[in-house]
């Protein structure tokens, strides 16, 4: 964050993944409750492989397997580190 006369910019970095590259995607649903997760569970599925990229922003994605998963949005992705 960057504060610039008495006002809060906020620095958004936009993520892009290329063909091949490993991901995380967000838990599905997006909408979770207290009561089925315990707070030391990850958040976070994968790692899956980059198949084919959307202008969109959409991915779709695989499993190391070759299992498809459904097109998802850029923001639920993040990249893995090994």
């Amino acid at each position: 964050m960057k504060k610039k006369n008495g006002k809060i910019r906020v620095c958004v970095r936009l993520w892009s993944f290329q063909v091949g590259d490993l991901i995380l995607a967000i838990r599905r649903p997006i909408i979770t409750t207290h009561k089925t997760r315990s707070k030391f569970t990850s958040k976070w599925d994968g790692p899956y492989v980059v198949q084919e990229v959307y202008t969109n922003g959409a991915y779709k994605i695989i499993t190391e397997d070759g299992l498809r998963i459904d097109p998802i949005n850029g923001k639920f992705l993040k990249r893995y580190c090994a």
